[in-house]
């Protein structure tokens, strides 16, 4: 592997630096010190440090501009926005019951197109994210059922993804950035090949509306 491709790999792996570079807020023989011993590794063979300098005045700033820019046309394409309040996420552990029962309330929410409802099936355990005029449906189909946790006062923000989203690295790590950078705590994400939910407190939902909102911008930083 050439130092170029390497060091490329380091910092696909490390956003936080690359976003940094895109900047110009970080020095180029700091780093090269830093990535030193990892680059070696990487390529199997010395490799000095000024060769390591060069290869990311290489990549910077073309190959982050390409990378920043593919990202802020997909987010120009996201939407539209559904928000949704009143909204409660159930916790159980996984039982062959539980599964069973999942028919019994899907039968029940498809004929209330108002209702949202989600199941997730983990290893272990299972989430129900679910409006909360569902409430005693949950509590009298899954009575038997052993829940380990349940929360209100959530909301949820769902947004359609162009089809491509599979397909173009960095997505959801700038939605997460912007979310966690104005200290909103994302309770749960649910998502599809092209449909991507967060879940979050009800005091939090109008802030996190406007923050994805801001993203379609053409002019909105990603920083």
């Amino acid at each position: 592997m050439t130092v170029t491709a390497a060091v490329q790999a380091y910092l696909g792996a490390h956003p936080f630096i690359e976003e940094a570079l895109t900047d110009g807020i970080i020095n180029y023989a700091g780093l090269a010190r830093h990535m030193h011993n990892d680059i070696q590794q990487i390529t199997d063979r010395d490799v000095k440090s000024g060769a390591i300098i060069m290869a990311l005045k290489r990549l910077s700033p073309s190959y982050y501009y390409r990378v920043q820019s593919g990202i802020k046309q997909f987010f120009e394409r996201i939407g539209p926005f559904t928000v949704r309040s009143d909204i409660s996420d159930y916790t159980f552990q996984n039982t062959s019951s539980l599964l069973q029962q999942q028919k019994i309330i899907m039968d029940r929410v498809a004929h209330d197109s108002s209702s949202f409802y989600s199941f997730s099936m983990g290893l272990h355990e299972s989430t129900i994210v679910a409006s909360n005029n569902l409430d005693q449906t949950i509590a009298n189909v899954l009575g038997e059922e052993k829940m380990i946790s349940k929360r209100t006062a959530l909301a949820t923000l769902t947004t359609l993804l162009p089809k491509e989203n599979t397909e173009l690295s960095g997505i959801y790590y700038f939605i997460f950035k912007q979310l966690a950078c104005q200290d909103i705590n994302v309770v749960e994400v649910i998502s599809t090949t092209n449909e991507f939910t967060v879940v979050v407190g009800e005091k939090d939902i109008d802030r996190s509306f406007r923050l994805l909102r801001q993203l379609k911008r053409p002019s909105a930083k990603l920083d």
